[in-house]
């Protein structure tokens, strides 16, 4: 029998054998606590597929988790039992919860315009800008580094090269003018000292910023700017998305591969969301253009560097 010690050691070999992110193993290794906690097993070698059912039904009892959460602690309770146990489980007993699909809620430009008038310190400023005009995730953008611009010597279009996205893809993405312009400016006021060459660099210390930090940003100025609360930093990605599709509606192909969706499916939700809202016709780099010339009025000399 492997003490716990073992396990974790075990855990942290398989992770490695898979290539997993560091998110997915921090997440994996939240749900196997919680859920040894829960079972009251000292040993995590003694838990089996009878304590995740129960542990499983408890969340739902408990009602403080939405489905997709469940389903997340279910995954890395499956991954324990059966990859680091090696332990055989009936799935059909500790099934996932049943999908609830709702539209993406997204800004709509005139919120747009409410949420970024808000945002008066430039490098919160250029993140959302950049996060709004590239359609990428959040942690993505925290991991930017300043070698990952790239500039195409033929068109001149700048590209953000995503070297570690979701499932460890890589991909590029272009970055609008107004976005780049936006982040020169943050770099000049900020000069940020980092030798690892991080766009959003976590003060004197090694590491980039957390995605937590530009969260509370957001909730903030979601507040100051009297926004429904709905709203959370996956909308802008949202928002991103609908207006992509409402400015060019046959560009679904491209459009996954610029999100990084790894299903069709997941990129045709934006169909459904861009036939709700109709009052939109401009692209987001335009919508980009617009709110940094907006910002530039009021705390920029000049809009170009």
């Amino acid at each position: 029998m492997m003490t716990n010690e073992q396990v974790l050691q075990k855990m942290e070999e398989d992770f490695l054998l898979r290539g997993s992110s560091e998110k997915t193993r921090q997440t994996y290794r939240t749900a196997l606590f919680r859920f040894s906690a829960y079972a009251g097993k000292e040993r995590y070698s003694d838990l089996d597929e009878k304590d995740l059912r129960s542990f499983l039904l408890h969340l739902h009892k408990e009602g403080k988790l939405q489905g997709t959460s469940i389903n997340t602690y279910n995954a890395g309770c499956k991954f324990f039992l059966e990859v680091v146990l090696n332990l055989a489980i009936n799935r059909k007993q500790v099934p996932n919860v049943r999908a609830r699909h709702k539209l993406p809620v997204h800004f709509r430009v005139e919120q747009l315009e409410q949420f970024f008038a808000h945002l008066n310190e430039i490098r919160a400023f250029a993140f959302f800008l950049t996060l709004y005009g590239t359609g990428m995730r959040t942690f993505e953008l925290t991991k930017l580094k300043v070698t990952d611009i790239e500039t195409d010597k033929t068109s001149g279009l700048r590209f953000l090269r995503i070297p570690q996205g979701k499932r460890n893809k890589e991909r590029r993405v272009i970055l609008p003018d107004a976005c780049y312009q936006a982040l020169r400016h943050y770099w000049r006021e900020y000069r940020p000292e980092t030798p690892e060459n991080w766009m959003f660099p976590a003060g004197k210390t090694t590491g980039c910023l957390k995605s937590n930090v530009f969260t509370h940003e957001f909730k903030t100025c979601l507040e100051h700017s009297r926004l429904a609360s709905e709203f959370h930093p996956h909308s802008v990605r949202h928002s991103f998305s609908t207006h992509y599709i409402q400015n060019d509606p046959d560009a679904i192909l491209r459009l996954k591969h610029l999100l990084g969706h790894a299903s069709l499916a997941s990129t045709e939700i934006y169909i459904d969301v861009s036939m709700v809202d109709t009052t939109n016709s401009m692209s987001p780099s335009e919508i980009c253009d617009m709110l940094w010339a907006q910002y530039a009025a009021r705390h920029v000399d000049t809009p170009t560097l």
